[in-house]
């Protein structure tokens, strides 16, 4: 959000004893073990352990003594940079990292460079996101035009992802900062290049012409320091992971070429093959060429390294390549389609290094193609080619479903219980979407619900393409809960019976209602079952489970995680606050068990029904 125009040349005035240049933290996480690394003048921004809210309450932010959480506590009303939190280092290009928590109705924002704000903001529920919405890029400002025209260029994010105050988001900034020529003159605008938000990319190459409104300085900078915003409520930040490109990239030159035409092996002894033509070139291209296949050529030139350290060269190329530097491989000689990469890393020297490029094509089906790229210490990925030269892959048009209405659709659907664990299938799984833009996941079989997320319906392209192999995925942000049974018996610390073994469950299917929202029958325990979500404010799900014949002592489980807490009365986080659920039936007394390393949220089953609200 923007700051007031007299307090914002305080803030410029008071610039030179704020700001120490250094990118100490390059290419790494910042500790937040203090505030060292950043400048806070009116001490609203502390170190924490943990952060908490409670959704019911605007602006309160709860925290735990600790280490490793920024805490701003903020009263709304009160604004000037003094509150503004300001990074020790200044930066240039910059990838940064970061997870944050709102209170309800806060307000923040992310500046790159103190001049380019991305906004944080509670747009939990907005079905359509605008430029000061979670994400969004703020709006530039000129006082001197009429009202109604002051603000302009303000984006807004694709999709609004946006999750319940509480619960920590995640967003990743790819940010290219402006260029000047030696003259100091600006030659190039500042580039948002992505903005990943809870997992959706939400921007993609959005070109600012200036600094944002509420911006340190008037004019674009090469360099400036990272600031974030303290004036406008109270929310929590951790896990800044920043990857500082302050030094200078490597450069390609001397690049000459030889190329040649026939059927060659693989193992080509090319020293004794006649040589069709020689030149010189400032890039990689494969257009040296006169012919689309049976041919080869070998690039040689200088590399320079501006820095030394580890350097990742990626290629990609139709047919067999290489890569050498200094006469040794960094990619051998492989072959490979037109549409795939790979990379390898070797450490240089700051100085010249020799490199060489091959590739050779006996494939007709393949059309040719070369791009390499080089990212190294300091300094973001960059190309070695020219822009025709990349190889245009074999892909399709996706095939996309929507949901302006209820929509319901059957598919196979895969998930992943952790990053690292093995794929399941889900072979009864039907998918529904609503114009609210929350879908959810059952699964037949089981009578659980698998998952839920924001954003799009699903991409069916995997289903439908060719052959086929029966899948969709969703696509938004993705909130995993279970793929266990929703209803059970335990006793004591006895683990939960995942699958349908001894409860006589039987499917039923789902029945529609008149506006097509599903809900979905079962037999278990004895009991017909029904089993219905619904969207409340367009905000969360509300589900409820009724059992015809309630038999004694069953309980259900409402959530599972590596950690479940009460965070306020009747409210419950699961997975370290990445969703919550609400139990607004007084009446019900949730028990959190400790089983197999991790915890789960069950109640009883006591009146024939269970009814609680998942909000993400």
């Amino acid at each position: 959000m923007f700051k007031p125009r007299s307090i914002l040349l305080k803030f410029i005035a008071c610039l030179p004893g704020v700001i120490v240049a250094q990118s100490a933290f390059a290419q790494t996480a910042i500790p937040l073990d203090d505030l060292s690394a950043f400048t806070n003048k009116a001490n609203n921004w502390s170190i924490a352990g943990d952060a908490s809210v409670d959704i019911s309450k605007v602006n309160v932010l709860n925290t735990k003594p600790g280490k490793g959480v920024l805490a701003c506590i903020h009263e709304k009303g009160k604004y000037g940079p003094e509150y503004e939190l300001v990074s020790n280092f200044k930066h240039g290009d910059l990838d940064l990292e970061l997870d944050f928590m709102l209170t309800k109705e806060s307000n923040s924002g992310i500046y790159l460079q103190g001049n380019y704000e991305v906004q944080l903001f509670d747009s939990w529920g907005k079905k359509t996101a605008k430029y000061n919405d979670n994400g969004g890029i703020y709006e530039r400002w000129n006082d001197s035009k009429p009202d109604g025209e002051k603000g302009y260029e303000g984006y807004a994010p694709r999709f609004n992802v946006a999750k319940a105050p509480g619960l920590w988001q995640n967003i990743k900034i790819s940010y290219q900062a402006p260029r000047f020529d030696a003259a100091g003159k600006k030659i190039s605008n500042a580039v948002f290049l992505k903005i990943v938000l809870n997992g959706v990319t939400i921007h993609e190459n959005v070109e600012v012409s200036g600094p944002t409104r509420g911006s340190l300085t008037k004019e674009d900078v090469e360099s400036g320091p990272l600031r974030i915003q303290g004036d406008h409520g109270s929310l929590a930040i951790k896990n800044i992971i920043i990857n500082n490109f302050d030094k200078k990239p490597g450069t390609l030159s001397d690049l000459t070429y030889k190329t040649y035409y026939g059927t060659f092996a693989t193992n080509e002894d090319f020293s004794k093959q006649k040589v069709a033509e020689t030149g010189k070139k400032d890039a990689l291209t494969w257009e040296i060429l006169k012919e689309n296949n049976n041919y080869a050529y070998l690039y040689n030139g200088k590399y320079t390294a501006a820095t030394e350290g580890e350097y990742t060269f990626r290629m990609q190329a139709a047919g067999n390549a290489y890569l050498k530097v200094d006469g040794k491989d960094v990619l051998s000689i492989e072959s490979r389609n037109n549409n795939s990469t790979r990379q390898g890393k070797v450490n240089l020297k700051a100085g010249e290094h020799t490199i060489e490029i091959f590739n050779s094509k006996t494939e007709g089906y393949m059309r040719p193609g070369l791009a390499a790229w080089v990212s190294g210490p300091g300094f973001r990925e960059m190309s070695l080619n020219t822009a025709s030269s990349m190889t245009m892959g074999g892909g399709v048009d996706p095939i996309l479903v929507t949901a302006p209405t209820s929509t319901v659709m059957r598919s196979f659907m895969d998930f992943k219980k952790t990053p690292d664990a093995k794929n399941v299938r889900v072979v009864h799984a039907v998918s529904v979407g609503n114009s609210s833009n929350l879908h959810y996941t059952y699964d037949l079989d089981k009578g659980a619900l698998l998952q839920v997320w924001r954003g799009e319906f699903l991409d069916a392209t995997p289903m439908w393409h060719d052959r086929g192999d029966g899948s969709s995925r969703p696509r938004g942000s993705v909130t995993l809960l279970n793929n266990a049974m929703f209803l059970g018996k335990v006793s004591g610390q006895s683990a939960w019976q995942a699958d349908t073994t001894g409860s006589g469950f039987l499917p039923k299917g789902y029945s529609l209602d008149e506006p097509d929202v599903p809900t979905f029958n079962y037999v278990a325990f004895g009991s017909p079952v029904t089993d219905h979500l619904s969207v409340v404010d367009n905000k969360y799900f509300e589900r409820e489970v009724k059992l015809a014949k309630p038999v004694e002592n069953l309980m259900a489980r409402i959530a599972e995680g590596s950690g479940i807490e009460m965070v306020s009365e009747g409210v419950y986080s699961v997975n370290n606050k990445s969703y919550f659920i609400q139990i607004t039936d007084k009446s019900v007394v949730p028990q959190i068990r400790n089983v197999a390393g991790g915890q789960e949220l069950i109640v009883p089953v006591t009146n024939g029904s269970v009814k609680y609200a998942i909000l993400f």
